[in-house]
């Protein structure tokens, strides 16, 4: 039988929020809007706006089919030849979750198709189908699930607690022009730290959890790192610089995921704050009112 066509809002993410590295991510309302139907030809056809327009692959390399084009196949569901469109608002190569936020479109949408088609689609675990691609759950729990995620991972099976964020706080993102691999970013994270800042960075970390679900007047302290920003700010120094500034005028600043976007947490208006770090840095950065998304992948 031949599936309908499909449409889904796939949200980014922000991994992180200071100390919790490669465990703690929150959805943002940005979002890629994905559809797949039948294809009117023999293969698979994907249409690409916005952003990666001029970029992406039209094949089977494209993330997004890819992912798709697997599950079918693990999940031994033959499905035929699909149209892919994908209007994409995800900066990519800024820590937002880009790459998860595809790997949970293939999923996501593809799963629903092949639903539709009458398929059997109960065994197809799309978290931890996602976070095996990914690496870890940090981007694609908060895409999946919407709002705050904290994950970990027990003998090769991930777990996720979903949170719901305090309804006060905002966020905000200062994205600059340069992009940054995530692989290039990891490899600049020392192998051990010390016992001291593994110490520290625990006490703010779960000071993060507070501070995000019961008390944003913590969210200052409660987003400092001491495992993964200091180490990486070469790598992404005009940004480090703006967190720095931002954090010295009492605004709750991190580095999102593995950068170079910053990302801002507050309740108040920091606008002028803002403004003031923004104008002293040698690089534009592209203010966005991103704001958080409390639902996650959903169908439309």
């Amino acid at each position: 039988m031949v599936a309908g066509k499909i449409t889904a809002q796939i949200p980014a993410t922000t991994a992180n929020l200071g100390p919790g590295f490669d465990c703690m991510g929150l959805a943002l309302n940005i979002h890629d809007t994905v559809s797949v139907e039948a294809a009117s030809g023999e293969g698979d056809e994907i249409i690409v706006t916005g952003v990666g327009a001029d970029t992406l692959p039209r094949d089977r390399t494209h993330m997004v089919l890819g992912t798709m084009r697997d599950l079918f196949e693990a999940q031994r569901w033959d499905i035929g030849p699909v149209r892919l469109t994908c209007e994409n608002r995800i900066p990519h190569g800024q820590g937002l979750g880009s790459s998860a936020s595809a790997i949970v479109a293939g999923l996501f949408v593809g799963k629903a198709y092949a639903a539709e088609a009458g398929y059997d689609v109960s065994t197809a675990d799309l978290l931890q189908i996602g976070s095996d691609i990914d690496g870890h759950p940090d981007n694609v729990a908060p895409c999946l699930n919407g709002g705050l995620n904290v994950s970990w991972e027990d003998d090769g099976v991930w777990g996720v607690a979903h949170l719901d964020p305090h309804p006060e706080i905002h966020a905000i993102l200062a994205i600059p022009s340069a992009v940054l691999s995530t692989s290039v970013a990891r490899g600049l994270i020392p192998q051990t730290v010390s016992h001291r800042d593994a110490v520290r960075n625990s006490a703010r970390a779960a000071l993060c959890i507070h501070a995000f679900t019961a008390d944003p007047s913590l969210l200052l302290p409660a987003t400092a790192d001491y495992l993964h920003q200091g180490y990486r700010a070469a790598a992404y120094q005009d940004s480090y610089d703006l967190m720095q500034r931002l954090r010295a005028e009492g605004v709750a600043a991190a580095i999102s995921g593995a950068g170079p976007a910053v990302v801002m947490f507050t309740t108040e208006d920091v606008s002028e704050r803002l403004a003031a770090a923004v104008a002293a840095s040698p690089v534009h950065f592209e203010i966005v009112d991103a704001g958080i998304d409390l639902r996650g992948a959903r169908l439309i």
